[in-house]
């Protein structure tokens, strides 16, 4: 390398080095990358669901398809423990998750696309309740069915004796019997996956229930990559590619299929 220095003119060389220093960090425009989608257990459907063929379906592997087709990158999932999944995103082995910043202690240590959808977390009663969601003290004296370890910011600081009941379940389909049964005024559910159980479950008729038209939270839910991989020219493509998308319609167009 010191030889063949010494003969080539200077700008040669300070493109070599150039181009001595980039080597399998950021790929070229034409090269093809294939890339490894992180899926949590908690990523139910519709946002990940199963298929006979292992690839994956549902709104996080649809949306990313779309994005990453006309960018040469090919996409595949991988379901794993959340510990371990944030660990492989982390120092290698998966390359991408779907999350919002407000879910991440540390969100920087991450490149993160712009958001894709909401993520609502919405009250359902009984049909003839008329309770109507104003604001925490809105709850107070009610009891509210919420999914087990499940941490809710807006509610967190008004659990308690003489404020807002929770009683814990495991599922949506459990709080929803909670419901029937009057064991409990409310549930909190996310809107996305409860439209999905209203939609495809035969067991759960919704014109027994009410959803409020107010949401108790709202997140934003973004593409992750991990930092120091190559992926940050991605993240620019990926923003580009999601604004067309807003633009001509198709990615509501894949959204509007889970509803």
């Amino acid at each position: 390398m010191r030889t063949i220095l010494k003969i080539l003119p200077l700008s040669l060389c300070l493109l070599l080095i150039e181009s001595a220093g980039m080597a399998g960090v950021v790929p070229t425009a034409a090269e093809e990358r294939s890339m490894v989608m992180f899926i949590a257990y908690a990523d139910v459907p519709p946002y990940y669901i199963d298929d006979s063929e292992g690839r994956g379906n549902g709104i996080l592997m649809d949306v990313l398809r779309a994005v990453t087709g006309p960018l040469n990158c090919t996409v595949t999932s991988m379901r794993l423990p959340d510990k371990r999944g944030w660990e492989m995103l982390e120092h290698g082995g998966v390359d991408v998750y779907a999350s919002a910043r407000e879910w991440i202690g540390n969100p920087d240590r991450f490149l993160w696309t712009d958001p894709f959808m909401p993520n609502d977390d919405v009250l359902i009663y009984r049909a003839g309740s008329p309770q109507i969601y104003s604001g925490p003290e809105s709850l107070y004296g009610k009891t509210v069915a919420c999914i087990k370890g499940f941490v809710y910011p807006t509610l967190e600081g008004h659990f308690g004796p003489g404020r807002i009941m929770r009683i814990d379940a495991t599922s949506p389909e459990a709080m929803l019997e909670l419901l029937v049964r009057g064991r409990a005024d409310a549930v909190l559910v996310n809107h996305t996956e409860i439209r999905w159980i209203f939609r495809t479950s035969r067991e759960h008729e919704p014109h027994r229930f009410r959803i409020d038209a107010q949401p108790v939270d709202r997140a934003l839910i973004r593409f992750l990559f991990p930092r120091g991989r190559g992926w940050e020219p991605m993240v620019g493509q990926f923003n580009r590619r999601l604004h067309a998308m807003r633009k001509d319609g198709s990615l509501n167009a894949i959204l509007d299929r889970y509803k």
